[in-house]
Parts: C-alpha cells; structure tokens; sequence
C-alpha cells in the first residue's frame, strides 16, 4: 500500500486541481498492475465512494462489484475478463498508447444484481519513469436500454397493434349505431398508434444514419389530398378544419413515405398550436428545380420558441414531447437533400416551407 500512496503523490501533483476538475467524464488513473493510484470527483462520485482516497489500491471491476472480480481473486483474472471492454481498453494503452472498448458488466451489491454498460476510454501516461494508464468511463446504459425499447418493445407492440386494428374492423362489419360508431373511433385510435410506434422506428433509424429510401414519382397534388385525410382523421385535427390550397399539377422524385411524415409532424404541430375552428392551409408552389410545400396557421411563434424550435427534445408542451419538427428537419435535410425555414409575423401568422429538389 506503500507503493500505491507513492504513486497517488506522483500522480496527484500532475493532475490534481484545477486539471482533474475540468475534465467532465470519471476518470481514474491506473498503475502497471491495474490498480487505482487516482480518481477525479466524477469518479469518486460515480463509483458511490466517500472519497478518491478509499478507491486506492482496488481495480475498476471491483470498484463496480463486478460479480466475475467478486467471484475470483481480484479483477482481471477470472476467464470472463478476456473479454471485457475495461481490460482491452487497458492492455491496448499499455500496448500502444491508446485503447477503447466497450463494457457489459453485471454488478452485484447489497445481494441484488444490476446491469451496466460503459464505454471506456484509455490513454498511457509517464511520470518519473514508470508507466499509467488514465481510463475515462461513460454510462451509456439509458443508450442501450433505448435499443432494447426499438428492438423489442416496438417491433412486439407494432404487432399487437396491427393485430388490434385489424380484429377491429373485422368486428366493425356487422356493427349498427353507436357500436359502429365506437368501433371506428377505436379502429382510428389503433391505427395512430401503428403509426405513432411506425415513426419511432423510422425516427430511430434516421438518427442512426441506417434508414434506406424507397424513391418513387408521384402527383403533388394527390400527395396533399391524401395528406389531408391522414391527419383530418387524426385525435389532434378534431377542432380545426385543414384545408388544401390547390397549385399547379406537377410531379415528384422522392421517397414518399418519409417525406409524408416529414409534413406529417408540422401538420400536427400546427394544428395543435390553432385555436379551436381555425384553419391549417397546406399547399405547394412549383419551381423548375424544386417544390416548396408549405404549412400555414394562424398562431405567432414566439422569439424565444422560435430560437429553439428544431433543437431535439425542446416542446412547450412540457417533457417527454419535441422532437415532431427536429425530426421533420432531420428527414428532409439529411435523407431527401432538401430544406425547412419558417416564416412567423403577427401580420400573417406561421408559415413553415419544405423544399424537395425535383431532380
């Protein structure tokens, strides 16, 4: 323990201060045996320790309560460590300078188990003739708790759902009165959460740059039309009336379906944002190398909305809401080479423009 209080002074006056404290991740300092000579406060804070001090000496599995570093002598040594993302990002910085990996550790504390994903990064450090390594972790376990919610979660319910809708309106043929009436609202509700689960999968894949277009030609103005049938019969088009401003005929490369959510959301938004019987106009103006779709209402964006209105998760309709006009942008700029800008003035209201080269 001589040894480690040693290595922790020689350490310490290298990185202590105002250096280990702007560094915003954990980060501990191993020595040549893996051991911890030093940790920043994000460490001491993420490891639940009372002070770097009480880390010194124990190896990152253990820190954890890893249940391979609990079950063998120490971390590192069981036959399950080979393959653990800690120990490569360590040997590969031993080796080479740098390392990085990826870790799936299950913890064991207090009797229950838990699960946790770190991505680790580490890097060689020299001082006074002897070799560290500094490993930077970061929690990435809400990131794969999402990709358990897309791959399972969503596939599964899209199933449920569509076989929900499906039954529905087998049930709804021979209906009469009200209970006709009950069963299309029903069929209607399970048909927005096919969608709504539909366009999380897409939204998901879209962020993950793995989405694959499916380009086709198609009328503008059929486009509209069916674009006002789908979100007429939507829950958030009840009080407003969304009126088709008819343009010039003409035709479209693109795919589709993604374009359709892309005016989908601001539809919605728009809609949503209206005063009761106040109209949503959506139309289109041709151009020779592109289309401008637009999306006109009645309400003023504020300034500060305005300033914020694409940031991912920003909604003034509190938490868990805003991503509807990020993802709209998100679809168009990145998949379908276009645009989106907006226009907002008390005069004329909020108009949104989505432009789609035609070549």
């Amino acid at each position: 323990m001589r040894k480690i209080r040693t290595q922790h002074a020689v350490v310490a006056g290298v990185l202590d201060g105002k250096l280990a404290g702007t560094v915003p991740l954990p980060f501990v300092v191993l020595n040549a045996d893996r051991r911890i000579v030093f940790a920043n406060a994000h460490a001491v804070t993420f490891f639940g320790r009372e002070s770097a001090e009480a880390m010194l000496g124990f190896r990152p599995g253990e820190e954890v309560y890893c249940v391979h570093a609990l079950e063998a002598s120490a971390c590192g040594t069981s036959s399950f460590c080979a393959h653990c993302g800690t120990v490569k990002a360590v040997l590969g910085a031993q080796q080479t300078g740098t390392g990085a990996g990826e870790s799936n550790i299950l913890t064991k504390r207090h009797g229950r188990l838990n699960a946790l994903n770190l991505k680790v990064h580490a890097s060689a450090l020299s001082l006074d003739g002897e070799t560290y390594t500094i490993v930077y972790l970061q929690d990435i376990s809400k990131e794969r708790d999402r990709e358990l919610l897309e791959q399972f979660f969503l596939h599964d319910a899209l199933n449920a759902l569509g076989g929900i809708r499906g039954a529905a309106q087998l049930l709804g043929e021979g209906l009469q009165g009200e209970a006709r009436e009950l069963n299309r609202v029903m069929t209607a509700r399970a048909g927005q959460l096919v969608r709504d689960v539909e366009f999380l999968q897409l939204f998901f894949s879209a962020e993950e740059n793995t989405l694959e277009l499916e380009t086709s030609i198609f009328d503008i103005g059929e486009f509209l039309h069916s674009l006002q049938l789908l979100c007429a019969s939507a829950s958030y088009a009840e009080d407003n009336p969304l009126v088709v401003d008819e343009g010039e005929s003409g035709q479209l490369n693109t795919d589709r379906g993604l374009l359709q959510r892309a005016m989908e959301n601001l539809v919605k938004n728009a809609l949503e944002a209206s005063a009761p019987e106040d109209a949503v106009h959506i139309g289109h103006i041709l151009h020779h190398d592109a289309v401008h779709f637009y999306v006109k209402s009645r309400p003023l964006i504020p300034r500060h909305v305005q300033a914020q209105l694409f940031q991912r998760t920003f909604s003034t309709k509190g938490r868990g809401r805003g991503i509807g006009a990020y993802s709209a942008r998100l679809f168009v700029t990145n998949y379908l080479r276009g645009s989106i800008s907006f226009e907002s003035t008390p005069e004329s209201g909020t108009v949104f423009y989505v432009r789609i080269p035609r070549s």
